[in-house]
């Protein structure tokens, strides 16, 4: 092997959202490229490449498959092989720690399926008893759970839903909520009381299982809650495995609200690419969440067709949108500062995106409407295309505009903090949303987070003409529709918007209006609590 000169060091972050804007020497990746590297044949390459390697993690088990990843981090170096959780402590991956993890890793797969056979039996015993007649006392207080066991993540759609909501139910319910968490979420309001879920998280060496051994924790630390609190209800956002919030509900006859946004294991499949371990088990906990709740929010008309196919009630289901803080996100902000940053001349028209770029967000649709607009001699030197976030068609995305040698004309933030999101949105002219339809023609069942911020923005929007984008926005008033997947439709009408101020203008103004009148994160809140009170 030939003689090579050792890098510094690596420093691996669970993930992009998880950096925060942190400054190193080494070289930087996520736990996400990491797991790639490790399955490639070039792994080869990196045993023994850096002097020492620094995992940044949410805690030493709250990721899939802590053994191996602790062979792979040590595998890379012969110096310093550390860990570093949120909260600052160390753990140094040397022998002893490697056998701890192995004796771990032996145990976990040994009797995993002892825990799902238990775990079966519970769920279907919850969903045999029978139901209870319930009465809601708002004058105790509400218990929002988020019970994800995903960490670190500082902007996205999730993140506006859940301080959307937490910060509008005490005046909705009228009582100051509890938030339960597995992870800290940056925009929910200082004064709310935060009881943040630090249990070891079991069955990590398992894929897709911890989850399900969780939901003992979860349930442990809600019931604490629920015997020394005056609890009026629980809201439980939709997740994986969990049941832990249905079944403290059921235990002491509390409300339960479910938030449903989309089926995760339907997602895992069609869109993960794989059907989970624990999968016909993860089915009936859906079930169960669905059966027993006494309110169910979808965030649209598709998802409640999907429920009422299923045999669920349609009367304890209602359509929500998202929605939006128009306070926060307003036409008055100055993206100037933002501008200055990435060099953007003053006279050039900024189209602007901002999401996690997931399979169904069409941010390659952009950036190949985009360079077929920057290509025309007319609009040289006259647009810019500014991309914040980060996610899955990244590398895509980046491939199209290298491809096509924009890369003077485009800028990329990466992820960037949620509450920064308006000051980006505010240094562009149009703001873009081209989602496209679902790969098995089945209906596009989301509520982008991001359409909302955009009308209350006060820009000019581009959408897809199809499922809520069709319902919320009326084309040529409130925004353009594009047929959905059409680079070409994207580009024409993005090189109308550039030619057209005054139809900018009108488009914003009137997309601004329509968001403050319907869409607020007040009226969301509102419109749940008003269906609670006519269920219980």
């Amino acid at each position: 092997m030939k003689n090579r000169k050792k890098k510094n060091e690596l420093i691996i972050y669970y993930s992009n959202s998880s950096r925060n804007g942190q400054d190193s020497a080494g070289e930087v990746i996520t736990f996400e490229k990491l797991v790639q590297l490790a399955k490639s044949k070039s792994f080869l390459n990196y045993i023994n490449k850096y002097r020492t390697v620094t995992f940044y993690c949410p805690s030493f088990t709250a990721f899939a498959r802590p053994f191996l990843t602790a062979v792979i981090c040590r595998l890379m170096t012969c110096g310093k092989c550390r860990w570093v959780d949120v909260d600052g402590n160390i753990m140094k991956i040397g022998l002893c720690n490697l056998v701890r993890l192995l004796c771990a890793f032996i145990y976990e797969n040994c009797t995993y399926k002892r825990m799902l056979r238990t775990t079966a039996k519970e769920v279907e015993s919850l969903i045999a008893t029978p139901a209870r007649k319930k009465e809601c006392d708002f004058g105790g207080r509400p218990l929002y759970l988020r019970c994800d066991l995903s960490y670190g993540y500082v902007a996205g759609g999730s993140i506006g839903h859940i301080a959307g909501v937490l910060n509008n139910l005490e005046v909705c319910a009228g009582n100051k909520p509890i938030f339960v968490s597995t992870d800290e979420i940056p925009t929910v309001h200082e004064h709310i009381e935060k009881y943040l879920l630090k249990d070891k998280v079991k069955y990590s060496n398992v894929r897709d299982v911890a989850g399900i051994a969780y939901n003992e924790a979860v349930f442990r630390n809600i019931e604490d809650i629920v015997k020394r609190e005056k609890i009026s209800f629980i809201y439980q956002r939709s997740a994986l495995n969990a049941y832990a919030g249905i079944k403290c509900a059921m235990k002491y006859n509390l409300p339960f609200i479910l938030e449903y946004n989309g089926s995760e294991v339907w997602i895992s499949n069609k869109w993960g690419g794989r059907k989970l371990k624990g999968g016909d088990i993860s089915q009936r906990i859906e079930e169960l969440t669905f059966r027993k709740a006494d309110v169910i929010v979808c965030v649209s008309a598709p998802l409640k067709d999907q429920l009422i196919e299923m045999g669920i009630e349609e009367e304890k289901i209602i359509v929500n949108p998202n929605g939006v803080n128009p306070e926060v996100y307003n036409p008055a902000i100055d993206g100037t500062e933002v501008r200055n940053r990435l060099q953007i001349e003053k006279d050039k028209k900024v189209i602007g995106f901002i999401g996690t770029f997931g399979a169904w967000h069409g941010a390659e649709v952009l950036a190949q409407a985009f360079a077929k607009v920057v290509k025309k001699e007319r609009y040289k030197n006259k647009v810019h295309l500014l991309l914040v976030g980060d996610g899955l068609k990244m590398p895509e995305v980046k491939r199209i505009i290298k491809d096509n040698d924009i890369e003077d004309d485009c800028s990329l933030t990466g992820v960037v903090p949620q509450k920064d999101g308006p000051i980006h949105l505010a240094a562009c002219d149009i703001l873009v949303s081209p989602q496209v339809r679902n790969a098995d023609g089945t209906p596009f069942f989301g509520s982008p987070t991001k359409l909302f911020e955009y009308m209350a923005m006060g820009k000019a929007i581009i959408t897809s003409d199809m499922d809520q984008m069709a319902e919320i926005f009326e084309d040529e008033v409130t925004a353009l529709l594009c047929e959905p997947g059409s680079v070409d439709e994207v580009q024409r009408a993005i090189e109308r918007l550039v030619d057209d101020e005054n139809l900018r203008v009108e488009l914003g103004k009137k997309a601004r209006k329509e968001v403050c009148c319907k869409y607020t994160w007040r009226l969301h809140t509102e419109k749940i609590i008003t269906a609670l009170r006519t269920r219980v």
